[in-house]
């Protein structure tokens, strides 16, 4: 038994034609074209994104290199602004020095002034208790080894030299 299947009762035939129709739907309505398009607007997309990125990656690589100068240029005035610190607390410390060495200086001097003032009063005061002493021990000398005729005598004499040297 063999069976005969005629030309439209053979499904492979309706698959083909089903296929056929459905390649001509797709050109008849552009369906090609349509996803050509729509590939291309894809393909533009990803060419403008990635020139954007290339564009963005070029900035950065721009804002590195201004940064990396702008972070030498520190650099250099912290180091500069080092020096000069540096430089300027050896100044004050030079000019501390200097000053220091002068009031030193300054305050031997008055401290020499005043012990040479402490020597001369206690040397005025030395002499006038020798003064005084001396006086002293004179007038009780005198007073024991002189007469009483003497001593008036000198009062006299005294006397009349300082009335001299008044008038």
């Amino acid at each position: 038994m063999e069976e005969h299947v005629s030309f439209f009762g053979d499904p492979a035939t309706w698959v083909s034609v089903a296929i056929t129709l459905f390649f001509i739907l797709i050109i008849w309505k552009k369906i090609p074209a349509i996803f050509a398009k729509m590939l291309d607007e894809r393909s533009r997309e990803i060419e403008d994104q990635l020139e954007n990125a290339r564009s963005l990656r070029e900035e950065a690589a721009a804002l590195v290199a201004k940064y990396e100068r702008d972070q030498r240029e520190a650099e250099k005035q912290a180091e500069e602004l080092m020096k000069n610190a540096e430089a300027e607390v050896n100044n004050l410390v030079a000019e501390s020095k200097v000053q220091l060495s002068e009031l030193t200086k300054r305050r031997g001097e008055v401290a020499e002034q005043k012990i040479a003032q402490a020597e001369a009063a206690a040397l005025k005061e030395i002499r006038t208790l020798t003064v005084d002493i001396a006086t002293s021990a004179a007038r009780d000398l005198i007073e024991a080894n002189m007469k009483k005729e003497d001593h008036e005598a000198l009062i006299k004499s005294s006397t009349e030299k300082l009335d001299a040297k008044l008038h």
